[in-house]
């Protein structure tokens, strides 16, 4: 079982990284969660579920999503996140993604949608596993 975040490009904010890196630790005391850049735009090195992050994508509330990734991880074990660039996400990924999911009706840079990404990641395995980070 692996929770993987991949993006188009790499974060060179340290304030973002900093923040992301502290999210994806915390995640892992729950299960393995890590960061990946795919350069070559094909989706990464992906098993299980790929996930296209897409605004016209759906829409959670942070309860639904735990929800939801439980299921996923029950189903695929795997589950990886699709964080395209400005242009959206690549041809490669949006043909082989199985669900589109949005973070907000809002516009965010790739790194932010990094960020939201890691804290609901880490926010529903808290749900999942009784932990009060929620309340």
């Amino acid at each position: 079982m692996l929770i993987k975040i991949v993006m188009a490009s790499k974060i060179k904010e340290p304030e973002i990284k900093n923040l992301v890196d502290r999210y994806i630790k915390m995640s892992n005391g729950f299960v393995p969660v890590q960061v990946e850049v795919d350069k070559s735009s094909r989706g990464g090195n992906c098993k299980g579920l790929l996930v296209g992050m897409d605004p016209a994508g759906t829409k959670f509330s942070s309860e639904k999503f735990a929800e939801w990734l439980k299921k996923r991880i029950e189903t695929y074990g795997d589950v990886t996140f699709y964080i395209g660039e400005a242009e959206g996400l690549p041809a490669e990924v949006r043909a082989s993604a199985k669900e589109f999911i949005s973070l907000s009706e809002m516009t965010m840079a790739h790194r932010v949608s990094l960020l939201v990404l890691a804290e609901q990641i880490y926010r529903a395995l808290t749900i999942m596993n009784g932990h009060p980070y929620h309340k």
